[in-house]
């Protein structure tokens, strides 16, 4: 009895990885979204925003060079960072202007934890890797959980010149290195204000921002 061999069968076409979930900050007051996409166009946003905040006088030249500097230089650090989103905010107490930014980006990096995917077990390697990278250790960092997602807190500390004085500004940077849940990804979301004398409200503030983020 002859038979006919089957065809070769069609090779089998990758299943693309599901994708990630986005995370979604609840942020108060007013900000100002800057599109990463195109960054020409983002570096047009920020001059835009300087220009409606500071003013055209002359003699607030130097106050719209230094913000522009300052948020164009975080600006970036969010595109060179795998920024996702990036935020300047306009006002968040009515009457007080702040200088905040936030930012939040997805590094390239995935852990390889020995089990599982878990939050813990993501949290337990991205935590060694924190401690040995900041002063301090372990020490400063904060742990805290906001939904699904483990959360290590770091703080760190630097100054920038005032462009209306001859004082320096201190400054403070907050980082949330934050578990993406069901995955071995993380993503970083970093606040940063001229304001080092406020550092303890700002903490708070964008702990309850983070506390109160989702995931979609």
């Amino acid at each position: 009895m002859n038979t006919t061999p089957a065809p070769p069968a069609a090779p089998q076409e990758p299943t693309p990885p599901a994708p990630l979930p986005q995370l979604r900050l609840r942020l108060p007051g007013n900000w100002w979204q800057v599109p990463l996409h195109d960054r020409a166009e983002a570096r047009a946003s920020v001059r835009r925003l300087v220009a409606a905040q500071v003013g055209p006088a002359d003699d607030r030249a130097n106050v719209r060079i230094e913000l522009e500097r300052r948020v164009l230089g975080a600006l970036d650090d969010a595109i060179g960072g795998d920024g996702q989103a990036f935020h300047v905010a306009l006002s968040i107490v009515p009457g007080v202007p702040l200088p905040v930014t936030a930012m939040v980006s997805l590094p390239a990096q995935q852990l390889t934890p020995a089990i599982g995917t878990s939050a813990s077990a993501t949290m337990a390697i991205l935590e060694r890797g924190l401690a040995d990278l900041t002063e301090g250790g372990a020490d400063s960092l904060h742990r805290f959980t906001s939904g699904a997602s483990e959360v290590a807190r770091r703080t760190r500390r630097h100054v920038v010149a005032d462009p209306d004085s001859d004082e320096n500004l201190p400054t403070v940077a907050v980082e949330y290195w934050m578990t993406v849940p069901g995955t071995k990804r993380f993503v970083l979301v970093a606040f940063s204000a001229p304001a080092g004398e406020l550092e303890e409200p700002l903490t708070g503030l964008f702990d309850q921002i983070v506390r109160v983020s989702s995931w979609g």
